[in-house]
């Protein structure tokens, strides 16, 4: 059909085409057939010689199989014959071996009572157990006969003495708990009543676990007393040693106690596996033993009382465990700390690791739970640990810069002091150290979080460690210690001005970006996500601003009082109605400009410029005049540049600058800018001059004398302040006050003031 198909549908042209291909594919497939041939024309040979030899050898094996067939049959025919020979011999052969082993039977049961008392006197109870447990059927079934009857009562006697054996046993209290749990096995076996059993291994039980406690208390105390040696030797170390002071030698029975001390004291880890091989082990071993014996179902032979026995269970792995706790409570606290926690957290780990393993063994407790507990007790007490080194390292730290702030200063080349670098290197290296000691405290205590420890990821207690603990009672609470650090220099009135003003810049960096940086750290390393009830940054950053407000502004209470100390005594010293004319200003001037210009070095090492109000009008009219001091600076006109001697109204000038002055407030608050600080100084200092004017009567020349001397800080004092109409109000009210209170009020000519200003 196709070839009709293909001739009715196709062209001749196609059809032609058609057959080219076809032949074409026969001429491949012959010549593909041909070398397939030619190439396996070898393993056809072989192949044919396989099967000529396969041939050959059946023809043989035919002949040898009938001949086996043959044997076969003969092999046959010979069993047949001589079973049907020995079949009455078989017969009376077993009846031979039955009468045999019931002999032997009764024999061992004849010999059955002075076995037991052998095994008895060896000590070995097992086997005596054994060999009554096999026949104690057999005794039970044919006592009623006279003769076993005997060999029953005798039986009855031996295990009455073996039963004795095995509790004598169960009092020894070398005896261990696979001893002991061996004995009670045996005494089960023997039909002791479960209930009684069950309480005294519990008891003897105890006795053994109770003696492995009191070891591993003995190692605990031990360290504890290590501990407390140690702590004393650094005292007595921190003493002074001087020529007159020489240390007793220990006598020969404190060198013996210490080196066995010594000897009996182990690491937290070696003490944890001590625990495990002793107490722990052994626990481990009671437990597992008292369930296969006593808490079996009633299919398997166990007691049907099992609710009880395993309450019982209870309470007595609880008393136990509780006991276990607290030792190791008491060698975890005599650990001491080393800021390298890895041992401590190990050691812990496996603590806890074993204890949960025990409450996988005991169902319905949570021992895990008290091993938790004591995880968190030992973060607890290094947390404490952290913080009060934090305490002292930035105790030391402080020490260090008061130190340093006292010692003598160090001159550059050009005789200047470089007040600049020195302070800008105490502070950097108190911020530096205080930032690093929170970064490493807070490293070190990662050894708790870490992954592989079983209590770390439990979510109680990352909330209570990595939240109240590390987070909040460590690093929180460190930064409240330093604020209130900080605000107890406020309270001292013998402390450096420099540390104050160091301090203050401190606490003003900690405020910017410290604090927040190192939050963010302590978030980031204990992995905090939820801050939900912890304390918020601005808490902290609020609390460091304000503290370091009040030390600047204490120090610039402190720096006021020393220069209005100055200005008072030279006020209340000098005589003023007998002075003479003025020729010159007076020293003391000089000696506060000294001091100002000091105090403006230290404040600009650590604060901004700040903004300064530019000068007003009043002051540009003013006559200013060049003067060669160290800052360039220039002064003005005095607004009593403007009066002459017979135009002075007292009454009037006192009163419009008492309405200007009070519109100034001496103590306000100052900024963290170089020109508020030197601001507050100088209007401390000025508010004071003022006060002491104000208590003295002048002469005309001492009220002329006053005149210079404002001129004088006039002059030269308006570049330290931000307003430099605060400082011409306070200056021109002075003078006012010196004129009210002149017998002879009249001024001296401005440019004679200026004269002996330049000049001065």
């Amino acid at each position: 059909m196709y070839v009709q198909k293909t001739i009715k549908e196709s062209s001749l042209k196609q059809l032609l085409e058609h057959e080219a291909q076809m032949v074409s594919e026969i001429q491949t497939l012959d010549s593909d057939c041909q070398t397939l041939v030619y190439d396996h024309y070898d393993k056809f040979i072989a192949a044919a010689d396989i099967v000529r030899k396969m041939k050959e050898g059946s023809v043989k094996m035919e002949a040898q199989i009938t001949r086996l067939q043959e044997n076969m049959g003969r092999i046959t025919a010979s069993s047949t014959s001589i079973t049907s020979a020995l079949q009455e011999r078989r017969g009376h052969l077993s009846r031979l071996l039955g009468v045999h082993g019931t002999l032997r039977k009764l024999e061992f049961l004849f010999h059955l009572p002075q076995k037991i008392d052998e095994c008895i006197a060896d000590k070995n109870f097992t086997e005596g157990v054994r060999s009554y447990v096999e026949t104690a059927e057999v005794l039970h079934r044919y006592r009623h006969m006279p003769s076993f009857n005997a060999i029953h009562d005798d039986c009855e006697a031996a295990v009455g003495r073996l039963n004795l054996a095995l509790k004598e046993q169960l009092a020894l209290k070398e005896g261990s708990a696979r001893h002991l749990t061996e004995c009670v096995d045996l005494l089960l076996q023997l039909g002791e009543p479960a209930e009684g059993l069950c309480d005294d291994f519990l008891a003897h039980a105890r006795t053994k676990l109770e003696d492995d406690l009191s070891n591993l208390t003995k190692l605990a105390e031990a360290a504890v007393i290590l501990e407390e040696d140690e702590a004393l030797s650094q005292g007595a170390g921190e003493e002074t040693t001087g020529p007159d002071h020489t240390k007793e030698q220990p006598s020969q029975e404190e060198t013996g106690e210490e080196a066995k001390l010594e000897c009996t004291t182990v690491d937290i880890l070696e003490f944890v596996d001590i625990c495990h091989e002793t107490f722990v082990g052994n626990l481990w071993l009671v437990i597992s033993s008292y369930k296969e014996m006593f808490l079996r179902s009633p299919e398997e032979g166990g007691s049907r009382s099992s609710s009880v026995a395993l309450e019982k269970l209870r309470v007595f792995v609880a008393g136990l465990v509780e006991q276990y706790v607290a030792v190791v409570g008491v060698r975890v606290t005599a650990e001491p700390d080393t800021a390298h926690y890895a041992p401590l957290t190990t050691a812990l780990d496996k603590f806890h690791r074993r204890l949960h393993a025990i409450t996988q063994l005991l169902p319905n407790t949570n021992f895990g739970d008290a091993a938790l507990s004591l995880v968190i007790e030992a973060g607890l007490a290094r947390c404490q640990s952290s913080l009060s080194a934090l305490k002292v390292e930035l105790a030391f730290s402080l020490g260090d810069v008061r130190h340093a702030l006292a010692a003598p200063r160090h001159l550059t080349q050009d005789g200047t002091e470089s007040t600049h670098r020195q302070l800008n290197e105490h502070l950097t290296r108190l911020v530096a150290a205080t930032a690093a000691s929170i970064k490493e405290r807070v490293t070190a205590l990662q050894a708790f979080t870490q992954p592989k420890h079983t209590f770390a990821v439990r979510a109680e207690f990352r909330r209570r460690f990595c939240r109240e603990l590390v987070r909040e009672g460590v690093v929180v609470a460190f930064f409240l210690h330093i604020t209130d650090t900080m605000l107890q220099f406020c309270h001292k009135k013998d402390k450096d001005p420099v540390l104050l003003l160091l301090l203050s810049r401190m606490c003003l960096d900690l405020h910017t970006s410290t604090v927040h940086y190192l939050l963010s750290h302590c978030d980031e390393q204990l992995q905090l996500e939820d801050k939900t009830g912890l304390t918020q940054l601005h808490t902290i950053t609020d609390g460091m601003r304000e503290a370091g407000q009040k030390l600047l502004n204490h120090y610039v209470h402190t720096q006021g009082a020393s220069i209005s100390q100055m200005l008072r005594r030279s006020v209340e010293l000098k005589d003023w109605l007998g002075c003479g004319e003025p020729r010159s200003v007076r020293r003391v001037m000089r000696t506060v400009l000294d001091e100002i210009c000091t105090m403006d070095t230290q404040v600009g090492a650590l604060y901004e410029e700040g903004n300064r109000r530019d000068r007003s009008s009043d002051s540009s009219r003013r006559t200013f005049h060049s003067v060669g001091a160290s800052r360039g600076g220039a002064g003005g006109r005095s607004a009593w540049s403007s009066y002459t001697p017979s135009q002075l109204d007292n009454s009037l000038v006192a009163n419009l600058n008492k309405l200007w002055s009070e519109r100034i407030e001496i103590f306000a608050p100052v900024e963290f800018t170089r020109v508020s600080i030197l601001t507050g100084i100088v209007k401390i200092s000025l508010k004071t001059l003022l006060e002491s004017v104000r208590l003295r009567t002048f002469s005309r020349f001492g009220l002329q004398q006053v005149q210079v001397d404002a001129h004088y800080l006039r002059t030269y004092l308006w570049s330290y302040v931000a307003d430099e109409h605060v400082l011409n109000v306070l200056l021109d009210e002075v003078v006012t006050s010196a004129s009210v209170r002149c017998c002879d009020p009249e001024l001296m000519e401005q440019r004679v003031v200026e004269f002996i200003c330049d000049q001065s």
